[in-house]
């Protein structure tokens, strides 16, 4: 009777762990996603400053993420495309021209 008792609250146990965690790692992935955000807005920025500015080098002023933030992008023709990274979290921000 005791083993089938320690088998419910063990079971019941790591049921309430998996839905912990799983609200948690949601609040944290909720604040990371403002930040990557943050960071592809900044890359954005830098890429129509580059964009509107010809003759400046992008890579002189490549903007400093201070937050474990980071960020890629690409260009072509008529669009800039910036990513925001923050964990494993990544926003995206398209522009079209």
């Amino acid at each position: 009777m005791s083993i089938l008792v320690l088998s419910v609250v063990l079971i019941a146990g790591l049921l309430l762990m998996t839905i912990f965690t799983k609200d948690l790692r949601r609040a944290l992935e909720t604040s990371y996603s403002v930040e990557a955000f943050y960071a592809a807005d900044s890359a954005m920025e830098w890429q129509l400053y580059g964009y509107f500015n010809s003759g400046v080098d992008l890579n002189e002023i490549n903007p400093k993420m201070t937050n474990d933030t980071s960020f890629d992008y690409s260009t072509s023709t008529n669009q800039i495309k910036t990513i925001g990274i923050k964990g494993e979290v990544r926003r995206e921000i398209a522009t079209n021209f």
